[in-house]
């Protein structure tokens, strides 16, 4: 079993942090495949933007991770709050020190494995969220998630539920995935309801849970009836002010319910589990070669947890929608 050690990372310890296995976690078992780990196991790293324990986004992408390196005996290795000013320094201190796999968990970090990635062939960078372009890099693959498509089902789920014709959009910061959700929340929302006006507030940051609190009941008195979290651990404000302010709101990657019952339509979910245990597999069979894996609803990677607080045929017409996106009969593009 794994056992889990988190490290608050500064940019001074980075170096000596990396070389000391950060946050280090293992399943105990020295058998697998690969090179370079304990024995013969691969060596495996990942960086989340936050702490694995708090949020959403890391928690669920940390669940998926840990997964993946049990099923695969990875010899696992995580760094929680890697920033994206520090992910360089970290990929080349896990490049340094020859680690045969290094994810990272945001978008945010491309710029880094795209500076780094070149100088270590040996090494396999794999980002989770999404990506364009992998440079031509053999050793830079990614798992991308349609964030139109998550962003515009965001927009429907919002605009048919609102009791008010407007609708609160909290987010996080503005990196490039984050961007293009809050974009399409905005054609959904326009489609479904198109009286129903949207209003985009930025925290600026992923944990600042307060400030998005604030930017939430800010919109909700200003008449918003449904506010949309894109905020990852921040967003945890959007709900509060919501199940404070009368508002109805959504979970974010996990089935939220429990902690928001009084205000909480649904949670969406992206399929973590599957994309992760996808790239445990590549890795294993040595196919990662610099693809991108495309995530969306066609593929069954978005789905949506029981509806509460509304009508029950609202649940059916926001699936609706959704199965025209999984078999194309909708096109975002």
């Amino acid at each position: 079993m794994w056992g889990k050690t988190r490290v608050r990372l500064t940019f001074v310890s980075l170096v000596a942090v990396v070389s000391l296995g950060a946050a280090a976690c293992s399943n105990g078992d020295d058998t697998g495949n690969g090179s370079g780990g304990d024995g013969d196991r691969p060596k495996v790293a990942a960086l989340f933007t936050q702490f694995v324990d708090q949020g959403n986004w890391d928690p669920a992408g940390y669940a998926a991770y840990q997964a993946m390196c049990d099923k695969y005996d990875f010899d696992c290795t995580y760094v929680e709050e890697a920033s994206y000013e520090q992910a360089p320094a970290l990929l080349r201190g896990y490049g340094d020190d020859g680690y045969d796999m290094v994810i990272t968990h945001s978008s945010g970090y491309a710029a880094a494995i795209e500076e780094i990635a070149p100088d270590y062939p040996d090494t396999e960078f794999v980002l989770f969220s999404y990506a364009s372009d992998t440079k031509g890099l053999d050793n830079y693959s990614a798992w991308s998630m349609d964030w139109d498509q998550v962003g515009y089902m965001l927009g429907v789920v919002g605009a048919l539920a609102s009791d008010a014709p407007v609708v609160g959009v909290v987010a996080g910061e503005q990196i490039p995935s984050t961007v293009a959700t809050v974009d399409l929340i905005k054609r959904g929302v326009a489609e479904v309801e198109p009286d129903t006006k949207v209003a985009v507030s930025w925290v600026g940051s992923w944990t600042d849970a307060a400030k998005a609190k604030e930017l939430a009941l800010k919109e909700i008195n200003d008449g918003a009836g449904f506010v949309i979290p894109v905020a990852d651990t921040a967003g945890a404000g959007v709900q509060q002010a919501a199940d404070e302010g009368g508002a109805l709101t959504l979970g974010e990657y996990l089935d939220q319910s429990t902690e928001y019952p009084n205000s909480l339509v649904t949670s969406y979910i992206v399929d973590m589990q599957g994309a992760f245990d996808e790239i445990g597999k590549a890795f294993t069979d040595g196919s990662l070669d610099g693809q991108i894996v495309q995530m969306s609803a066609e593929t069954g990677d978005l789905t949506f947890t029981p509806f509460k607080h509304v009508d029950p045929s609202l649940e059916d017409d926001v699936n609706a929608v959704l199965q025209k996106l999984a078999d194309g009969s909708l096109s975002l593009s």
